[in-house]
């Protein structure tokens, strides 16, 4: 992986800061040319300054607004003479409530930010992709896709959603010779847990052991390479996902054991 590849571009959203800023940074020093997209431009404009060569863009934009988005890809492509070789679905919001305490209103945001904005991001950028070389998708999607946890039930089922979103796309876009990769980082030291609503103030996980968001990044430059179906980056809570649909009474067990936080194994 130490070739550079200056002839392939890259555009990652939530690219401002956390995982997206890391990625950012890590595909340029392998020679990607990398679109930021998010929606603080004078937070892009500071990653973009950190970023090893040239020909970067600064996209700011919401991706919740699709007329946004759109004038986002048609600067991209103006600038790049069109085409793409990977995308980096990764923005995304929290939201740590218990379901009694859910806000519609941020429910819906949770929603059309980690699943709407995505895939219709992917939809929009389809015929970039189609004009690039050897195309990766890289969607960002979490353990808890994989599991959900108790007190992030709306974020949980967020990242299934992508997670299922990434089963269907590989097989819809086999044939047009387009990678789609699902990424479930863990728990990630970013300031992700600050930024996200927790109406409640329910406790916070512990970041003491949690994976740097540069590790993250190291994994999209690897699926970049080499794509492959699906990455979770800890293997305990892979072991775990794969047990929930067969022994679902032993995952809770061994979850609420894992969480702590006074959380109850279920009796029935």
């Amino acid at each position: 992986m130490s070739a550079l590849l200056p002839h392939r571009r890259a555009l990652v959203t939530g690219a401002s800061s956390g995982i997206g800023a890391a990625t950012a940074r890590r595909l340029a020093v392998a020679g990607y040319r990398v679109a930021l997209l998010a929606r603080r431009q004078e937070a892009l404009e500071e990653v973009r300054a950190s970023l090893h060569g040239t020909g970067h863009l600064v996209l700011a934009a919401d991706l919740t607004d699709t007329s946004q988005v759109a004038r986002a890809l048609e600067g991209l492509a103006s600038a790049w003479g069109g085409g793409l070789e990977l995308l980096v679905n990764n923005a995304g919001m929290g939201y740590r409530a218990r379901v009694e305490e859910l806000e519609e209103a941020t429910l819906r945001q949770v929603f059309e930010t980690n699943v709407l904005a995505p895939l219709l991001l992917a939809r929009d950028a389809l015929p970039l992709l189609r004009q690039g070389d050897s195309p990766v998708v890289v969607n960002v999607a979490s353990v808890v896709g994989r599991r959900g946890i108790p007190g992030q039930s709306a974020y949980a089922a967020s990242k299934a959603a992508m997670c299922s979103m990434g089963e269907a796309l590989r097989i819809e876009w086999a044939e047009e010779d387009i990678a789609v990769c699902t990424l479930c980082p863990a728990l990630t030291a970013t300031g992700f847990f600050d930024a996200q609503p927790n109406p409640s103030g329910l406790e916070d996980p512990d970041l003491s052991s949690a994976d740097p968001a540069e590790s993250v990044a190291e994994e999209v430059l690897a699926l970049s390479y080499e794509p492959h179906p699906e990455r979770t980056l800890r293997w305990k809570w892979r072991l775990l996902g794969a047990l929930t649909p067969f022994a679902p009474r032993l995952a809770d067990r061994l979850l609420v054991r894992r969480l702590g936080g006074g959380w109850t194994v279920p009796r029935r």
